[in-house]
This record gives C-alpha cells, structure tokens and sequence, in this order.
C-alpha cells in the first residue's frame, strides 16, 4: 500500500469515527429530550398550579434547546389584544439587552391571530435597530386549544438565526402542552364555579323552606 492510500485510509477511518460519535450524540439529545417531554406531561397530569406548570414547560425549553436564551409564556384574551406574561425562564443571569417590548408584543399578537409560529431570525431587521445586542433571534408560538389562541410561548436567542427546523418543532410540542395546561386549569375553574353556584342554589332553597 503507497503512503498516499495510507493517508486516505486513515483519513476516511477517523472521519467514520467523528461521524460516529456524531451520531451517539444527536442519539443522546433525542433521549433526552424524550425525557423531558415525559416529565412534562407527567407535570400536566399533576395538580398543580398554572403558573408553576407553566415555569416547568419554559424551564424544559431551555433545558432541551441549547441555543435558547429566555423563554416566556404569555396569556391572550380571545382578541390576542392583551397579553399578559405569567412564566419565564433565563439561562444564567443576563444582562443582555433585549428587544423592544412594543415590537415583541406586535410580533406575539400576529401569531396568536394567524394560529402559526413565527420565527425572527434576525430582530436587528424586524425592530429596524442595527444596533440591537443581546437577544437577536425571536420564536413564538401560539396556544392554540378548542381551535381558540389562549396564549404564546416566546423563545429568544443571543445570536443570530439561533434556531434549527428540529428546535422549531421541539418548542412547538412544549407549546401544545402549555396550551392543554391552560385548558384545564380553566374546566377546572369552571367546574368549582359551577359547584359553588349548585351549593348556593342548595343553600338558598334550605333557608326558604
């Protein structure tokens, strides 16, 4: 064997083991994202509070998608006219700057309206700020439930187009989950409301008998 086939037999071996070792660990990242979306179901089915459901499903975003910055869960009445933050998550203590909250809630609205994620890849451009640091990428998806937006879930990144079609789809399934938290924080609201207008009702024709 001449020194030349040599070289290129053991160049195409070790690029065989990068793939390799490529491969385990985009197989590792898909077991553990499968973990998280566990824990987070399993979050759904418990009884908890919505904001802390919601804090667990902004925490597994960032847990699962490594080039988020800050995640933030916003409510919208049915109008998506008002939307109103109640969970976030940030990776460390940032003090990057980040986007003006008017163009972020303009961006949040026409996702909820248009019942369709919305990816910024460059919020340099969209906010007309070439000066803009800090959070330079923007995803929001809207939670849908019953066909009705009941909020957005918010994803920003320190760089630019910081988001891969698969992390795309990944906050997507997190989204889904946040949305059916919220539904059933609300049956759940409705049914005690509804019981405690039965027990009145119970109540007033005892005191009238």
């Amino acid at each position: 064997m001449t020194k030349s086939k040599d070289r290129r037999r053991r160049k195409n071996e070790g690029q065989v083991k990068e793939l390799g070792k490529e491969i385990e660990g985009l197989a590792g990242q898909r077991t553990e994202e499968l973990s998280v979306l566990k824990d987070i179901a399993s979050a759904v089915n418990r009884p908890l509070a919505l904001d802390q459901m919601l804090k667990a499903v902004t925490e597994a975003v960032l847990e699962t998608v490594p080039s988020a910055q800050r995640v933030v869960i916003h409510l919208c009445s049915e109008a998506a006219s008002i939307l109103v933050p109640i969970a976030s998550a940030q990776r460390g203590r940032s003090r990057k700057r980040t986007p003006p909250v008017e163009i972020i809630q303009t961006i949040a609205r026409r996702a909820a309206k248009k019942k369709q994620r919305i990816y910024i890849p460059d919020l340099r451009k969209e906010a007309r700020a070439p000066d803009q640091k800090g959070e330079l990428s923007l995803l929001i998806v809207p939670l849908v439930s019953d066909r009705k937006t009941v909020g957005t879930l918010s994803v920003y990144g320190a760089g630019v187009e910081a988001f891969t079609d698969h992390d795309q789809c990944l906050v997507e399934l997190f989204a889904g989950w946040a949305a059916i938290a919220i539904k059933k924080t609300q049956l759940r609201f409705e049914a005690e409301q509804s019981q405690e207008a039965a027990l009145t009702v119970l109540a007033n024709q005892a005191a009238s008998a």
